[in-house]
């Protein structure tokens, strides 16, 4: 070997440690520019949704009314605020398989909605609100024959509208209807149903729930049946049984049904704000887990965004509301809850106007 032979040149480890650096930070700002776009995206959507004001003239007095918009009510000036979207959350009660939506013979067994919570995001105020709807509120809507046919129009529990379909996109978007029609035919961006077989699977995705059991549930759970007052970590089916129990047998169980509801959803959407602060994407990745027990309008970019904006607004037990009135017996049996119109005028003002003066 000759001693004039060049020694091979080692090479730089800072410089491929560099290069290396500087190429994962040009494919993650990239992932970065993509998910900011694939937001946008989203956002730009939802807003193109966000076209009708509530039919306000059907409820307030043509004098209370001014030429430019302006509402007189109860010593106040409101405008609508534009800026409010809202969200129907849907647990559907459905037994068994759902069948393929071009297989279904009856048209009225779409599966009743147990639970309904409207979520208000408002832009203004940074703040998310929901409404907890009680399943036998009595309300407008679209009835239909077993073959599909539209019938008539009639007032029944809005539980029932998710009924009359084949429990796919029609009955959600029947259900979405008698619910706008509830709030005088409120403007609804978007919707999601999970079955509530499903609550399992998402319960147990965000690690469990803890809540303090609020009463014993006699059938179904060992763990729930003697927990009043303890608190307990929701796992598996006992967070389906926590939120789906009540007793046909004992008068206005919703109410009581509702309480756990509220307190669970509260937990649950409490953990899903803290994981998306964690990571922007786990919203789109609970909504793959989710997505055999889920029928929505909702894509991944809309759900980006309306995660990752609410993350940043307030929330907590104080912005849920249960809706007020009186719940009776009919001549069947079955329990109406007929909601107290003066409330629920006082809660569209509060929540989809802006008082100016």
């Amino acid at each position: 070997m000759s001693a004039d032979k060049k020694k091979k040149r080692k090479p730089n480890i800072k410089r491929i440690v560099l290069a290396v650096l500087l190429l994962l930070a040009v494919i993650a700002g990239g992932l970065i520019i993509s998910f900011f776009l694939f937001r946008h995206h989203g956002k730009k959507q939802l807003q193109a949704t966000n076209t009708r004001e509530i039919r306000i003239q059907e409820i307030i007095p043509e004098e209370d009314i001014e030429d430019d918009g302006t509402i007189n009510y109860k010593g106040g000036k409101y405008i609508f605020n534009p800026d409010v979207m809202t969200f129907l959350f849907m647990g559907i009660d459905h037994r068994g398989d759902l069948p393929d939506a071009d297989e279904v013979t009856d048209y009225r067994k779409g599966g009743q909605a147990d639970a309904l919570i409207l979520m208000v995001v408002n832009h203004k105020t940074k703040k998310v609100n929901l409404i907890n709807i009680n399943r036998n509120a009595m309300a407008e809507m679209d009835v239909y024959s077993k073959d599909g046919e539209m019938i008539n129009t009639e007032v029944r529990q809005i539980c029932l509208a998710h009924g009359y379909g084949t429990g796919h996109e029609d009955s959600c978007e029947r259900q979405v209807e008698a619910v706008s029609r509830l709030f005088n035919f409120l403007q609804i961006n978007g919707y999601y149903s999970l079955e509530l077989n499903g609550v399992a699977e998402l319960n147990d995705y965000m690690g469990g729930v803890e809540v303090e059991v609020l009463e014993n549930i006699p059938k179904g759970s060992k763990e729930l049946k003697n927990s009043q007052g303890k608190i307990v970590t929701l796992m598996g089916e006992d967070a389906r049984i926590y939120v789906q129990y009540r007793d046909v047998k004992s008068f206005n169980s919703v109410e009581s049904r509702m309480a756990r509801q509220k307190q669970y959803i509260s937990a649950l959407f409490a953990k899903i704000l803290e994981k998306t602060k964690e990571d922007a994407t786990f919203p789109v990745k609970l909504l793959d887990i989710l997505k055999d027990y889920t029928v929505t309008d909702l894509d991944a970019s809309k759900i980006s965004y309306l995660a990752t904006t609410c993350v940043n607004y307030e929330f907590d037990t104080q912005n849920i509301y249960t809706l007020s009135g009186e719940n009776v017996v009919n001549e069947d049996g079955y329990e109406e809850f007929y909601v107290d119109e003066d409330s629920l005028k006082d809660l569209i003002f509060d929540l989809f106007y802006e008082k100016i003066e």
